[in-house]
């Protein structure tokens, strides 16, 4: 917005705010000018009847023509521009000052010399209030002003008489000036003051379409994200799947070597992948917690489950100390991530020794921590070991020593969940980070789990339907299912699945895989549900998708399928299928 367009809205804003102030606070003062024009009235009772009765016709015919025009602007201000509003409200108040302030010349009394001095007073201390009533338009005030008390300075000056001659001067050279000036100045603070309201409007005005830009690059920041994670997944799914079918097939150790790296590098971007995209979701606010309480054993038993193969590899003992009882309240799925980082953090800085995930109970919080035997964190850099990227002695960027995002995801995991992190380390000897997690006051009340017996992973023999609009999927799926010794049906979409079970005699399927987003804005969710019309029973269903977001996961929970982000490593999903087809 130019400067000029900008200064004409503040022109027009304070002309109309001016206008609008000046007749809502005369709609309150004619009471007063009536209550005026009676005392007045009381003053000049030993006037002669006639000559009072047409003066006071006359003020109340121009009062009422005053009442009309206040009730006119308020019953159709467009009629009129705001200052002929404001010239036709000061003819109407001049007019009634004019036809008060009169009366002097008509009906004043030179011998009585309390009635002059008690008219006086009461036709000069209005032009005071005035000030407060036209400081929104100045030339209602300074109309008023002279029309009331003018005509009584003149009658005081020409009358002859010393006494009067000396007050009217003095209400024309002290007070008049000085009601003026207190006016102008109130009417120049009144202006200023719109001024100031308006710029703060503007400002506010400015705020809102800020944040409204902001909304709209935040809801194009979320659709970007979810088309990016389930583009970039499907093609990482397809080459997961591709590598699970080539691993079982060959058989020169050299080719199985080959395809071990090819498999870790696959594996090292989606990681990377899904590491930038809870960066920028958790940085969009687009991870909400769902806190609830939980035992706080079994999920360490399943983070130590998950962890001990990785730190068997690298030839480390892993020790769990479980706390005795007790339940916490936070966000499960997000606190299970922040161990898993800091377990798997631990482990790949760690050549010898062990890792330690233990808790210690600090009065109404526990502290899970997780100590490591590894190299150790320098003191300077502390500081800057949650920024992105940021690695100790790796300059050259190996992807095998991570890749410098999972302790600000676990920052920032933190950060959302309002719990604390401590980092204690002494290098050469070894790291202790610490997350610290409220307790719950009845945590008494959940004994402590054990975690659940591995299961069968066989699932030869199964009948599995897969649907899933990319066919390079489909054609990995086919080929590692077959090698599971499965049955499989293979679909691009709905009407193509239920066009094949309807030609043919399908047994009911022991197992549905479905990708969440199909082609024309369907989803697996209606295929599972189609499915089991068509077999009539309830068919175990996985759902799986590029899209991770939360809105997602809890859609598909809602309506009793299992959900498995894309890509799915072989072993997940065979143990996926062996648990819904058992």
């Amino acid at each position: 917005m130019t400067d000029e367009i900008l200064k004409e809205k503040e022109r027009n804003y304070i002309v109309q705010e001016s206008v609008r102030t000046l007749f809502e606070r005369h709609r309150v003062s004619i009471p007063g000018e009536l209550g005026l024009t009676l005392i007045l009235l009381f003053a000049y009772r030993n006037v002669e009847e006639t000559r009072l009765m047409i003066w006071v016709s006359g003020i109340g015919m121009v009062a009422l023509v005053h009442w009309f025009c206040i009730r006119s602007y308020f019953f159709n201000s467009e009629r009129f521009e705001p200052y002929t509003w404001a010239r036709l409200l000061t003819a109407s108040s001049g007019t009634l000052a004019m036809l008060i302030g009169g009366s002097a010349f008509f009906f004043f009394d030179l011998g009585n010399e309390r009635e002059v001095l008690l008219v006086t007073f009461f036709l000069v201390a209005p032009i005071f209030g005035s000030t407060v009533l036209a400081a929104a338009y100045f030339p209602t005030h300074l109309f008023w002003c002279l029309g009331s008390v003018l005509p009584l300075v003149c009658f005081l000056i020409f009358s002859g008489i010393t006494n009067f001659i000396l007050l009217g001067f003095a209400i024309l050279l002290i007070a008049i000036p000085f009601a003026l000036i207190l006016g102008w100045i109130l009417a120049g603070e009144f202006k200023r003051g719109l001024q100031t309201r308006f710029e703060n409007m503007r400002l506010i005005d400015e705020l809102k379409q800020e944040n409204m830009r902001v909304e709209d690059v935040s809801r194009d920041k979320s659709r970007f994200l979810a088309a990016v994670s389930h583009d970039l997944r499907q093609p990482l799914h397809a080459l997961s799947l591709f590598h699970a079918s080539l691993k079982a097939s060959l058989e020169q150790e050299n080719q199985k070597n080959l395809l071990a790296l090819a498999d870790q590098s696959s594996r090292s971007l989606g990681e990377m992948l899904g590491e930038l995209l809870d960066i920028a979701r958790l940085d969009a606010g687009k991870i909400k917690p769902d806190p609830c309480r939980f035992p706080l054993a079994s999920l360490l038993g399943e983070c130590a489950e998950g962890m001990q193969p990785l730190a068997d590899e690298q030839g480390l003992k892993f020790r769990l100390r479980l706390p005795r009882k007790g339940c916490v309240k936070s966000d499960p799925v997000l606190l299970k991530r922040i161990l898993r980082n800091l377990l798997a953090n631990a482990i790949r800085y760690t050549e010898s020794g062990g890792v330690l995930l233990g808790t210690r109970r600090r009065d109404d919080d526990v502290h899970i921590e997780v100590y490591d035997t590894g190299v150790g964190i320098p003191e300077e850099s502390l500081p800057h070991i949650f920024d992105e990227f940021y690695q100790i002695n790796n300059p050259e960027r190996d992807r095998e020593k991570g890749l410098g995002l999972g302790l600000s995801i676990v920052r920032r995991m933190a950060d959302t969940l309002g719990h604390r992190i401590h980092v204690r380390s002494r290098p050469g000897s070894g790291s202790c980070f610490s997350i610290i997690v409220p307790l719950c006051s009845d945590m008494e009340a959940y004994p402590q789990e054990t975690a659940a017996p591995r299961m069968d992973m066989d699932v030869a023999g199964l009948f599995v339907i897969v649907v899933d609009d990319d066919r390079a999927i489909l054609q990995g799926m086919r080929e590692l299912l077959l090698g599971w010794g499965c049955e499989v049906l293979l679909a691009e979409s709905e009407v193509d699945l239920l066009g094949e079970l309807k030609a043919h005699k399908y047994p009911p399927a022991d197992v549905l895989i479905s990708d969440y987003r199909l082609r024309g804005g369907h989803t697996g969710l209606e295929v599972s549900k189609a499915v089991e019309a068509h077999f009539a029973r309830e068919i175990p269903t996985l759902i799986t998708s590029g899209d991770v977001s939360p809105e997602v996961q809890a859609e598909v929970r809602a309506a009793g399928c299992y959900w498995q982000e894309k890509p799915v490593h072989d072993d997940v999903l065979k143990g996926m299928i062996a648990e819904l087809g058992g």
